[in-house]
């Protein structure tokens, strides 16, 4: 997996919706996980900024339910776009090959870094295969890497076998 679509799916995943566990619930805690996946974090974001990325987090798990046969998220482009105006990309060539690479650091280079990593999936196919779990509790996203591209949950051991056994007791329930 490319290492940019790695941070996007690290990144939404912060935000443990099964167990309630935000890692990100502080601008400082932010800081401090841009930090220790390298990238540039000099200061502590302000409030502005640290709500702007949780937005976007929030914004690219609608979008992995979208692909994982959700409705599409009302604004969710529109959403992109609005963080791609705030966070810059400059194009970088290097022997036969390019990379969009943040123009800014801080928050706006972070932004730009998650979106780049977006726009990379998207250029090569793989953005369809990002996907959020089909367990309602869950929404981890995740990269399907079947063949036929039908995964719907991020691991069939834990959400997999829950939803079936929900599924087998609605009908046995109905029998």
């Amino acid at each position: 997996m490319e290492p940019r679509l790695e941070l996007v799916l690290e990144f939404v995943n912060t935000h443990d919706l099964e167990s309630a566990i935000d890692e990100l619930s502080t601008p400082a805690q932010l800081a401090a996980w841009m930090r220790a996946n390298h990238i540039p974090a000099d200061a502590t974001p302000t409030e502005a900024e640290y709500r702007r990325v949780i937005e976007l987090r929030d914004r690219l798990r609608a979008l992995g339910e979208a692909n994982n046969g959700g409705a599409a998220p009302i604004g969710g482009l529109a959403a992109l776009n609005a963080a791609a105006e705030l966070a810059p990309l400059r194009v970088e060539f290097a022997r036969g090959a390019y990379s969009l690479e943040p123009a800014r650091p801080g928050v706006d280079g972070f932004v730009a870094a998650l979106l780049s990593g977006v726009a990379g999936a998207l250029a090569d196919g793989t953005w369809s295969r990002v996907k959020a779990c089909r367990n309602h509790g869950c929404r981890w996203l995740f990269l399907d890497t079947s063949r036929n591209r039908s995964r719907t949950w991020c691991t069939m051991a834990i959400c997999g076998s829950r939803m079936k056994s929900r599924a087998y007791r609605r009908r046995r329930a109905s029998a």
